[in-house]
């Protein structure tokens, strides 16, 4: 009888920022639940995201000496670095959740559909001793990718109309805008908060009673809680909510007039970036003229809270 091969144990490399990596948690769950035996080292720029992961027997970050030696050129370890946006189910367009393209690539089913985050006890209790709110405390991200000064059209919708929609909740929420130093300024908030870690953030985001942001880390972060409250992400490209966005009770993804989805559509440089490689490498040249309204939040889909 032929004997059974042994799983093989997986070193995953992760390029990319914090709202891939944090993605990535689905597809190593979606891999241990298919070969429970095997074994998973993460290296990537993030590696706070796995602390306290389950699935994870080893978390390195890049810079961590003797990685080839120890694992990469390793004959147990499988290694996997290649980018599921340079997949052909990415490039052309397939209706499939990079969750569903990246787990494919490593021969698994997407088992585990939303990302998956661990917190501890003391560190939700340090967030609690630093924000003290009197109201039902609403963490608002409107800036993503790795420069927030730096906004992108691909990812950050226009600010005017962002701020113009937090109106809406100063009255019943604390509004707590999450932002690092350099990220533009909203006027409706009652606090900005710009020096906590990064898994400080993610437990802010991922714990908040209710959450408003954009297709970044702070989407992936709110879908890693099942038990999360009311959300509300904003998409400029229409096309990302199927692809990295999640659905469930109490959640709207917004996305833009029509009359904005097809400017976009037809735009040249819309159609050979985001399709071919993915959203970082779009130009600044957005085709949409300033001024022009790209959302109307209370049709498309009202207010979840």
């Amino acid at each position: 009888m032929k004997e059974k091969s042994k799983p093989a144990n997986l070193l995953l490399h992760i390029n990319g920022g914090l709202g891939k990596v944090i993605m990535a948690s689905a597809v190593i769950a979606s891999y241990k639940r298919t070969f429970p035996d095997a074994k998973v080292i993460v290296v990537s720029g993030y590696p706070e995201v796995f602390v306290n992961n389950p699935y994870v027997y080893k978390n390195f970050p890049f810079a961590t000496p003797y990685l080839w030696q120890d694992y990469y050129g390793n004959p147990d370890w499988k290694v996997s670095a290649h980018d599921p946006y340079m997949e052909q189910d990415w490039i052309k367009n397939s209706p499939k959740h990079l969750i569903e393209i990246w787990c494919k690539m490593l021969g698994v089913d997407s088992a585990q559909k939303t990302p998956l985050l661990y917190f501890s006890g003391p560190e939700v209790d340090e967030l609690n001793a630093m924000i003290k709110v009197d109201k039902p405390l609403m963490v608002v991200q409107s800036t993503g990718g790795a420069h927030a000064a730096a906004r992108s059209w691909t990812r950050n919708p226009p600010l005017a109309e962002f701020d113009e929609h937090l109106k809406n909740y100063m009255e019943t929420h604390f509004v707590l805008h999450l932002a690092v130093p350099e990220t533009p300024i909203l006027s409706n908030v009652h606090q900005r908060v710009d020096n906590l870690n990064r898994r400080q953030a993610m437990a802010l985001v991922h714990y908040a009673a209710a959450f408003i942001g954009i297709d970044s880390y702070g989407m992936h972060a709110r879908a890693a809680n099942e038990l999360a409250g009311p959300t509300e992400i904003f998409f400029p490209l229409a096309e990302s909510v199927d692809r990295l966005g999640y659905t469930r009770i109490n959640w709207i993804n917004h996305t833009p007039v029509q009359e904005i989805q097809d400017l976009l559509k037809n735009h040249q440089d819309y159609y050979a970036t985001v399709f071919k490689l993915n959203i970082e490498n779009a130009a600044e040249n957005c085709p949409v003229a300033v001024g022009k309204k790209w959302f109307n939040p209370d049709v498309n889909g009202g207010r979840p809270v």
